[in-house]
């Protein structure tokens, strides 16, 4: 029955980090780490000495929309237009960052001859990109879609205008009505020039949309006036005819009924005026809707107190957008929800408008009902059955069409007054606070944003580099590894030593004589423990025959069988050391037995057998050699004369150690198994393939037939610690290595 890889029941905290293997991962793999940290700062530093350096100019400008009422609160429909306009921000960032704005400064400036910001400026190269990465700004404007009017700019002055639009940045401070114009360039002077340029660009502009509001209103005024005077020059003129013609210039004294006609007909001239004033706003209103104009711009609209308020909280949920999206970006839920509350105030804004123009309408309709129905009773009142009547009937109807229209034109007479006075005031909408200075320091690159970021991608390359390393690495790099990966307990790890060192003499073997030259070694240590663990494997009947073997040459399963068979020999017992590999008898050589008969001989019956055990008087250590060559060796290993051989060597000797050959590319291992108490496997620290291990272990036969494992030929410069599983402390058997 062959053996079977015995897997450990999971821990609870398998799944856990462990951070004590974090923390040994980082020293373990330390210097890697700290070597591409560095080379990552040092080639970021030099990164920041190369890239040419840039300076940021800032100015603030305070829109001020406040500075629209000093005139009271009849403003006119341009005005209000401008008013709400200033209110927005984001309209005036966009207007700060339009084409025809940069356009002033770039021809002002004369921006297309300039080095920097001219048709012939250098394209985008790495070091513009490593700007726009850490905020050092570009000298070049990354590709937009086609804006209204940019085919109708020349081609240089377009390239400049985009040069510049790609240096500056406007931004809003806080929540309050400033803004921060921003210009970078590679001369502070030129920076601090150009946002004072684009500030002044921006006050111009203001102040022309103004005036040309003012002028526009004043036309359509000045208009409507004309129509209104002739229509009252008209209305008097046919109330002096008509008197002329009835012969009402002077009138008697009046009666009761006239006395009440008079003051019914006062009356009437009261509500007809009123709804002349309705018929005004309801024509106004109906003239703005019909030349597409804004509605917003009337004077109800702009006096109605719930569409202020609707402004003001359009204006903070605006704020808050900008907000968001500057922090989390456009497709952020927060932004997406916030932008629904701004759309829903602008619906609620134009519902309360339509129904403000529509109450106009109504009020009109209602004034003229009125109007009408009064005139009614002034009509029955008065007995328009009579000639007199009809006739002062006719005459006072004449006067109210002519005092209708003298209030209708007094009134657009003092609204043009107003209107003439704000075109002639120098009011401000915006005006510059801060004046930009020439920077002493660059804005970019920033020295110590390079070494920041070269030092964590430097420490993320590095460890990732490292992590990469332990996962191609197909060893097992640790007793914990190998303990979880076989199921069988790592019963010593054995250092690499370098057991050449110093002057040997002839014929010397390097294990044996190392050990008796350091005997409290890590290297003895760890030997005395492997021998330990072995003995230990089974306490009620502690193993006498061992089989040391592993999965593929080159893992030292020789020379720990050596080590092994010495340290038991030094601790008194009788040791027998059988060179089993009769393919590559490496024992064989190393006593120099090469010659004299051995294991072959004795499984053959070609020798006889007294003389074939070979006594190592440094070490006192019995070893049968190989023996000479065989064609068939796991015949001879499987043999009952090898089971009558060992039967023997178990009466005689305290401890039989058999260096068996390994088990992955020959089946001599795997013959001798049945004869040994127990088999040692041997596996190479950081070099044996894992699969192949688990699948040597695999063709041991027995149940329980492998003790455990020997790590071997550890490199502790390598491997300072693992896990929760730690090797000898170098400080503490330092000194045992010297002389």
């Amino acid at each position: 029955m062959h053996g079977q890889i015995n897997r450990a029941p999971a821990a609870e905290d398998d799944d856990r980090i462990d951070l004590h293997q974090v923390v040994d991962f980082l020293v373990r793999r330390r210097l890697l780490i700290g070597f591409i940290a560095v080379l990552t700062m040092a080639l970021a530093l030099g990164t920041a000495f190369l890239l040419t350096p840039r300076y940021t100019s800032t100015a603030e400008i305070l829109l001020d929309p406040s500075s629209r009422s000093v005139l009271g609160d009849q403003l006119s429909g341009m005005d209000a237009a401008s008013v709400a306009a200033v209110s927005n921000i984001e309209n005036q960032i966009s207007i700060i960052e339009s084409l025809n704005l940069l356009r002033r400064v770039v021809e002002k400036e004369n921006l297309v001859a300039d080095p920097e910001f001219g048709s012939q400026a250098p394209g985008r190269s790495w070091r513009s990109v490593l700007s726009g990465l850490f905020g050092g700004g570009a000298t070049e404007q990354p590709e937009r879609p086609a804006e209204p009017g940019a085919a109708a700019i020349p081609d240089d002055i377009r390239a400049s205008i985009y040069r510049l639009r790609g240096a500056l940045l406007v931004e809003r401070v806080g929540r309050s009505y400033i803004l921060q114009i921003s210009v970078t360039s590679t001369d502070p002077n030129r920076a601090a020039r150009l946002a004072n340029a684009v500030a002044d660009a921006f006050i111009v502009d203001q102040l022309e949309t103004r005036f040309d509001a003012a002028r526009r209103a004043s036309d359509w005024l000045n208009d409507r006036l004309q129509k209104l005077r002739e229509a009252l020059r008209h209305s008097e003129e046919a109330v002096s005819q008509f008197r002329t013609e009835h012969n009402l210039v002077s009138v008697g004294a009046r009666s009761l009924n006239e006395q009440q006609l008079s003051e019914i007909s006062a009356e009437l001239v009261q509500v007809e005026t009123e709804a002349a004033e309705k018929q005004a706003k309801y024509e106004q209103a109906k003239k703005i809707l019909d030349e597409g104009g804004n509605l917003a711009t009337l004077p109800d609209v702009i006096r109605s107190g719930v569409v202020t308020n609707l402004r003001g909280r359009h204006a903070e949920v605006s704020g808050r957008e900008a907000d968001l999206v500057t922090r989390y970006g456009e497709r952020h839920p927060l932004v997406v929800n916030v932008r629904a509350e701004r759309r829903e105030i602008e619906r609620q804004i134009s519902a309360e408008i339509n129904r403000i123009v529509a109450n106009l309408e109504n009020d009109y309709d209602v004034a003229r009902t009125r109007a009408a129905a009064m005139a009614a009773n002034v009509a029955a009142a008065s007995g328009q059955n009579t000639s007199d009547n009809a006739l002062a009937v006719k005459l006072r109807e004449l006067e109210r069409d002519a005092a209708a229209n003298r209030t209708l034109y007094e009134t657009f007479l003092n609204q043009s007054k107003v209107t003439s006075e704000q075109s002639e005031m120098d009011i401000r909408d915006a005006r510059i606070i801060t004046p930009a200075l020439a920077s002493g320091s660059p804005s970019f690159p920033r020295k110590s944003l390079f070494l920041a970021a070269g030092t964590a991608l430097g420490l993320v390359l590095g460890i990732g580099l490292a992590a990469l390393l332990d996962l191609l690495n197909a060893g097992f790099s640790s007793p914990r590894q190998l303990e979880e990966a076989t199921g069988l307990p790592v019963l010593s790890s054995v250092e690499w030593v370098n057991l050449t060192e110093g002057e040997k003499t002839k014929g010397a073997i390097p294990v044996v004589d190392f050990l008796a030259a350091k005997p409290l070694s890590r290297f003895s240590e760890s030997i005395r423990s492997l021998r330990a663990g072995v003995q230990m494997s089974d306490v009620d009947n502690p193993p006498r025959v061992v089989e040391i073997t592993s999965a593929s040459p080159s893992e030292g399963k020789t020379s720990i069988a050596l080590a092994m068979a010495a340290s038991a020999a030094s601790s008194g017992k009788r040791v027998v050391l059988i060179d089993c590999d009769l393919r590559r008898p490496s024992l064989t050589q190393q006593f120099g037995l090469d010659d004299k008969p051995g294991l072959v001989e004795w499984l053959a019956q070609t020798a006889a057998p007294d003389g074939l055990l070979y006594r190592h008087d440094a070490s006192g250590i019995f070893v049968l050699g190989a023996g000479g060559k065989s064609q068939n060796p796991p015949d001879l290993l499987g043999s009952a004369r090898m089971q009558h051989l060992i039967e023997q060597l178990r009466q005689n000797f305290d401890l039989v150690v058999m260096d068996a050959p390994p088990i992955g590319p020959v089946v001599d291992a795997a013959v001798l198994a049945p004869v040994a108490d127990k088999v040692l496997f041997v596996v190479r620290w950081n070099a044996t393939a894992r699969e192949f291990v688990r699948h040597a272990i695999e063709r041991i036969p027995g149940e329980r037939k492998i003790c455990g494992i020997a790590l071997n030929m550890i490199d502790l410069r390598g491997a300072p610690k693992y896990g929760r599983y730690s090797y000898h402390s170098s400080a503490y058997y330092k000194k045992y290595y010297v002389g």
